[in-house]
């Protein structure tokens, strides 16, 4: 019997949740899921049907995603994205990215993005490296804020229920305009967050959050008594500062909470400055650095035309055989089809790195990933360069 791939409706809820969870290694609560479930547009998704089997699942959010310079294009947020055991190697993956893909172009959206399982699948896609996870541990006995720097006082109070929602919602809003690769939250994504705090609970406490007129973080803890020296874990699902004090004076109260041995984030930017604000830099370690999300630019007039470029210079990047000019500078870019002879030859999986500037294109030719002459990437490095890096929070 040859596989159907068709549109997910309502009743195909349930049986999706099992499969993914199948796929993925864990499983969705009834409650878990129905906290998710406003969130997801059953017309976005995909599934494969092998007779009364779900085989496949490939799906979408649609967000507005943050460029380069604070502007933003709509994006489909690619996820769920799984293939039964049994019926490997039989094209279904490609079928359902492409029948996704579709999806996604037909609503106008200039670009893809997904967070990978794996980093061997996506790049035969057209996925490129957008934005990169660090993920950190703290051991906050052993360090504190340098006393040039700690805040006093330092504005940053606790919230919870429907004032936490109301803060939450309104300062995210705001700080996802400052930070390529972050996403917009629609209504049903703000109240999934704040239930969950970002983090599965898997045991832990509840979500507490701490305010700051600009930010405010949400965290977890796991109680960790120790024969009577405790150690908790904190585990931050979230912290968003629209300022360096809010940064800093989010990061004073974490570091001072009782009874906590260690703090986990996987919420820290590469280029976050805490350890510079710290007695001790090395508190912060960082035990992982991978791939966070990858970008697939569906068109690149309308994205490369969106984001602001670190100089005033002219680019023409062929991609796949395609030939773009793109124009830019600090207040912005244009981007249009050309023959003009290019600076850099590439793939539309490296466009996405380029679009968001998440790895110089100097790395990116000595990888094999972009061929250009030494004067050509010396230009680019200096045009497709963002401050600041690209990162998204948002796990979608």
């Amino acid at each position: 019997m040859s596989v159907e791939i068709r549109v997910a409706t309502d009743e195909d809820a349930d049986v999706m949740r099992r499969v993914d969870g199948r796929a993925f290694g864990f499983s969705f609560t009834q409650e878990e899921f129905a906290r998710r479930r406003p969130t997801i547009d059953m017309s976005r998704f995909r599934l494969a049907w092998d007779g009364t089997d779900l085989v496949g699942v490939a799906g979408s959010f649609g967000f507005d995603v943050t460029l380069p310079g604070g502007g933003a294009v709509p994006m489909g947020g690619v996820t769920w994205v799984s293939v039964a055991a049994t019926h490997r190697r039989q094209g279904m993956l490609r079928r359902l990215m492409a029948a996704v893909h579709a999806d996604i172009d037909e609503r106008g959206e200039p670009i893809a993005m997904l967070g990978a399982s794996e980093g061997g699948i996506y790049e035969r896609f057209g996925y490129g490296i957008a934005s990169w996870m660090r993920v950190v541990e703290i051991a906050p006995r052993s360090v504190s804020m340098r006393p040039e720097f700690a805040p006093a006082p330092h504005g940053v109070r606790f919230l919870s229920g429907d004032e936490a929602s109301r803060h939450t919602d309104a300062v995210w809003d705001r700080y996802r305009r400052t930070r390529p690769g972050e996403v917009s939250h629609s209504q049903a994504w703000r109240t999934m967050l704040a239930a969950d705090g970002a983090l599965p609970d898997n045991g832990l406490s509840e979500v507490y959050t701490l305010a700051h007129r600009d930010g405010y973080a949400a965290y977890r803890l796991n109680p960790k008594w120790n024969m009577g020296l405790p150690m908790h874990e904190l585990h931050l699902g979230e912290l968003v500062a629209v300022t360096p004090d809010a940064h800093a004076a989010l990061w004073s109260v974490l570091l001072t909470i009782d009874l906590v041995g260690i703090i986990a984030s996987s919420q820290m930017p590469i280029d976050d400055p805490l350890p510079y604000l710290l007695t001790n830099h090395r508190a912060v370690r960082t035990i992982n650095l991978k791939d966070a999300y990858w970008a697939n630019v569906r068109d690149p007039a309308r994205c490369f035309a969106a984001r602001t470029y670190g100089c005033d210079d002219t680019m023409v990047i062929e991609s796949d055989g395609v030939r773009w000019a793109i124009d830019g500078g600090a207040d912005g870019g244009s981007c249009r089809r050309v023959r003009t002879k290019p600076d850099l030859v590439t793939d539309t999986a490296t466009l996405g790195c380029l679009l968001f500037g998440s790895t110089p294109p100097t790395e990116l030719a000595a990888g094999r990933r972009l061929a250009g002459s030494s004067t050509a990437l010396r230009r680019a490095d200096a045009f497709f360069a963002s401050s600041p890096a690209p990162f998204c929070q948002t796990h979608y």
